[in-house]
């Protein structure tokens, strides 16, 4: 009996050692990947530096060492792109200051080279207060928007403008078109933050003639960033919007 149990116990443990190695071989197999994590405010204010950062890993631990880190940035609707060399503050951390002087939404996206490969994760951002931003971006869409919709057969994104109340349910409406007819058939998602709070994306449901639907609630009072999210499959198109919950 004894001879038994002890062979057993034998058995058990061979499988526990090659168990334990066949999980070590698949960890050593797993390829490392380099990651960026973009650090970049989702407001900021006019006429005062703001740091532009990053931080890059690779397998997990710190890159130190990264072959490229630049920052490029650009205001929506103008073809003008400013690339922004950054430097490397420790720790993993590459960062640049850029003093924005033009209330509007913006795109930063961090090219980043490293161990021979490349990531560029992208972020839009808000420059000047909510209503300062909502008024440029609406000047520039009355001012571009059709023209562009008319000679390069973009996509019109209009979302309703209403007043929301905190902590109930709210109807999101956005319209499409293309060439002045109803866009159908794409996947519309909704983008909703406020300040520096997590992103909550809803995905809305096609009504018919253009429309898109989701229902959305608002947690707390004051004002929202709602960007819509167009999607086919030959397109990616987005907008960003500020509204106000009372």
């Amino acid at each position: 009996m004894r001879r038994y149990v002890g062979f057993a116990f034998a058995l058990v443990l061979f499988g526990m050692i090659i168990a334990a190695c066949t999980n070590n071989n698949k960890q050593a197999e797993t390829p490392a990947v380099l990651e960026v994590k973009i650090d970049v405010p989702d407001h900021i204010d006019l006429n005062k530096p703001t740091k532009l950062a990053c931080v890059v890993t690779y397998g997990g631990e710190k890159v130190e060492d990264a072959s490229e880190v630049k920052f490029e940035v650009w205001k929506h609707g103008s073809d003008e792109r400013e690339m922004l060399e950054a430097k490397h503050d420790g720790d993993g951390r590459y960062s640049v200051e850029k003093t924005f002087t033009q209330a509007g939404t913006y795109s930063v996206v961090a090219h980043v080279t490293a161990r021979d490969m490349h990531n560029m994760p992208k972020k839009d951002i808000i420059a000047g207060n909510p209503e300062q931003a909502a008024t440029a971006d609406g000047a520039r869409e009355h001012s571009q928007g059709r023209a562009e919709e008319r000679h390069h057969g973009a996509i019109a994104i209009s979302l309703s403008s209403r007043s929301f109340e905190a902590g109930k349910p709210a109807a999101l409406t956005v319209h499409l078109t293309k060439d002045g007819k109803p866009f159908t058939n794409a996947a519309v998602r909704f983008e909703i933050w406020q300040a520096d709070n997590k992103h909550e994306f809803v995905d809305a449901d096609e009504k018919g003639n253009g429309e898109y639907e989701a229902v959305a609630t608002f947690a707390n009072k004051g004002t929202y960033s709602v960007k819509v999210h167009v999607e086919t499959d030959q397109l990616h198109e987005h907008q960003v919007k500020q509204v106000t919950v009372q």
